[in-house]
């Protein structure tokens, strides 16, 4: 399996959980904002991350998914950062991405109230390394 990750960060805690998944994954990082949604053909799975913003995923996130091409069952493993509730952030990226054709096979999250503070990742981590070995 060849995936990469694309993600986008307001206060940095997406982005150091983007970087803990390319360590276990040894997969490229993509910042949303500097990247064409076109990179991700050349992979089979795409991790794609987002700050949940007014419990729903950051606008540039779901700009760049409106951009993706389309896809045949390509798997996704969305993940998040939020300070209060993820809200409908899940459902609505899994929406969109289900509509480009995407497949998700993972949603996780971590909740993180000090951007000054690292996070640990390792639950979320340890779910992406069930899923990958299945």
């Amino acid at each position: 399996m060849k995936p990469c990750i694309v993600y986008f960060s307001r206060t940095g805690n997406t982005k150091r959980m983007a970087e803990a998944i390319a360590d276990l994954t040894n997969s490229p990082m993509f910042d949303l904002t500097s990247t064409e949604p076109s990179v991700v053909a050349n992979y089979d799975l795409l991790f794609i991350g987002t700050p949940v913003e007014g419990f729903r995923p950051a606008k540039e996130t779901m700009k760049f998914v409106e951009h993706l091409p389309k896809a045949e069952g390509k798997k996704t493993v969305i993940f998040c950062t939020y300070a209060l509730f993820k809200g409908i952030t899940f459902g609505t990226l899994e929406k969109a991405l289900t509509n480009k054709g995407y497949k998700c096979i993972l949603k996780v999250s971590k909740k993180v109230l000090k951007p000054s503070k690292p996070a640990d990742f390792s639950r979320c981590i340890e779910e992406i390394k069930k899923v990958l070995m299945t």
